[in-house]
């Protein structure tokens, strides 16, 4: 009678175990995963990435925004208008090379520039004009500068940088999102083991308190008390170690929360994990191949290697452009107005023209050499990173999918194990129940369960996060896990 009441009562017991995670909030792992992927200031900080790189676009193609420029000067001696100069001027630059150039230069005085101004023979001097030119025209490199130059250069490395910024963005957010699963499955796993192990004390207690009532009955020996004494003690112990690892796993989850107005969130003490996440996934060497496939293609890091050999291959295509020599053409017809006469109507482009051709070039081009033969071996070394990290990409998929099917493996083994252990505890009650065993061999098997519970739980955290990781390590974000 007394045996089948310790039974009963400890059935009872299991039956309301779930009791007190009544009133609790379920903080699941894809709320989780949202929050931090919308509201954490390193995501918002990655989030600035591709802004930046457009900036760098926008001030690339200034280089090639019209200039207007307004020059202007006076010299006045003696109070004589000795000269004035009015130069106002636009440029337009193209991205073919090709400048275009038209302004006007009036100038009055009495000494103004010989080269436009009236000069009287017999006095030797200028004479007090009012001098009006308008030019227009264009000016071209036919050699160095006429394929590219550097302002074409940058505005193309600009738009790679576009690029370079969301592979670098998509990097940033992939390692946050790593460290935040591994701390959130870290955090669920603290839960369960305290679950078990806050379980494992009430019971602990129980069998102290039954058993202490039942020697005051005088149908237990005091010695019975000792032995539940000592387990609860042991488990009492084990119980504040596991609430100090579920508090701090708690606490270190809290970093990754914010609000909408970059303020810290903290979570409520009945706030508590959700197991959603963690269930089997289907994965054969078909998803690994499809894995890879997309790593390699896709993986951020490949991608910014990437970027950087285009960067590069621009740089070395300026350099072969430098070994050209420089050979500049500029022409400007234009028409003068003197004295508010016209000069000369006809014979505009034939008559009234500037023409001018620039030549230069080093006679050894070491310069030039150097900086293709660096640009050529910087453009050889990042392939060879790329070939690398292709290799590394993939052997780090096939290291995730193994730790994933490893996981997969142990937690159906432990599942087992935790089964195999009740069975185990189950048998030492009844054993206990027809007096064959003792209270020291029923506390030995439930430590052999609360040891089995707490190590599957280990594991389902661990095979969790080794699905997220896999989901990452091949560079792929915004995956609902499940």
């Amino acid at each position: 009678m007394k045996l089948t009441r310790i039974n009963t009562l400890f059935l009872v017991f299991f039956l309301a175990k779930n009791l007190f995670a009544q009133d609790t909030i379920v903080f699941s792992f894809d709320q989780f995963y949202k929050l931090v992927a919308i509201n954490h200031p390193i995501a918002k900080q990655a989030s600035l990435l591709p802004d930046l790189a457009l900036s760098q676009i926008k001030m690339a193609r200034g280089n090639f925004d019209p200039v207007l420029q307004f020059n202007y000067d006076k010299k006045s001696t003696k109070g004589v208008n000795s000269y004035q100069y009015l130069e106002p001027e636009i440029k337009l630059p193209t991205l073919i090379g090709l400048d275009f150039k038209a302004g006007v230069e009036q100038s009055s005085g009495a000494s103004v520039n010989p080269e436009i101004g009236k000069f009287d023979p017999s006095t030797g001097k200028t004479l007090d004009v009012n001098y009006s030119l308008i030019y227009g025209g264009f000016s071209l490199p036919i050699l160095r500068g006429l394929l590219t130059d550097q302002r074409r250069i940058e505005l193309k490395q600009a738009r790679l940088l576009l690029d370079l910024n969301k592979a670098e963005q998509t990097k940033l957010v992939n390692k946050l999102f790593v460290s935040a699963a591994k701390d959130y499955w870290k955090w669920q796993s603290a839960y369960q083991k305290y679950n078990y192990l806050k379980e494992g004390y009430s019971l602990a207690q129980f069998r102290l308190d039954f058993i202490k009532s039942r020697i005051k009955e005088g149908e237990e020996k005091p010695i019975d008390s000792v032995e539940a004494y000592t387990e609860l003690n042991r488990r009492e112990v084990q119980l504040a170690e596991s609430y100090l690892e579920y508090i701090n796993a708690k606490l270190e989850l809290t970093a990754y929360l914010w609000d909408e107005f970059n303020n810290p969130v903290v979570l409520t003490d009945n706030t508590i994990p959700s197991s959603k996440g963690s269930n089997f996934v289907v994965m054969n060497n078909d998803t690994l191949a499809r894995l890879i496939t997309y790593a390699i293609a896709s993986h951020p890091e490949l991608q910014k290697i990437a970027v950087k050999i285009n960067q590069l291959q621009l740089d070395r295509k300026l350099a072969i452009e430098n070994l050209k020599p420089q050979l500049n053409i500029a022409y400007y017809p234009f028409q003068t107005y003197t004295n508010g006469n016209e000069d000369e109507v006809n014979g505009l482009f034939s008559k009234n023209y500037k023409l001018g051709l620039n030549f230069k070039s080093s006679l050894f081009l070491r310069k030039e050499r150097g900086k293709l033969d660096l640009t050529t071996l910087k453009v050889k070394e990042t392939e060879f990173s790329y070939q690398q990290g292709k290799r590394d990409i993939a052997n780090q998929v096939s290291v995730s999918f193994n730790e994933l099917e490893n996981f997969k493996k142990m937690r159906l083994i432990q599942q087992n194990l935790v089964q195999n252990a009740e069975l185990m505890r189950a048998a030492e009650l009844l054993r206990f129940e027809s007096g064959e065993s003792s209270l020291f061999l029923v506390n030995q098997r439930e430590r052999t369960l609360l040891d089995a519970q707490s190590k599957l739980a280990e594991i389902i955290a661990k095979y969790a996060f080794a699905k997220s990781n896999l989901y990452f390590s091949a560079g792929i974000l915004n995956t609902t896990i499940d």
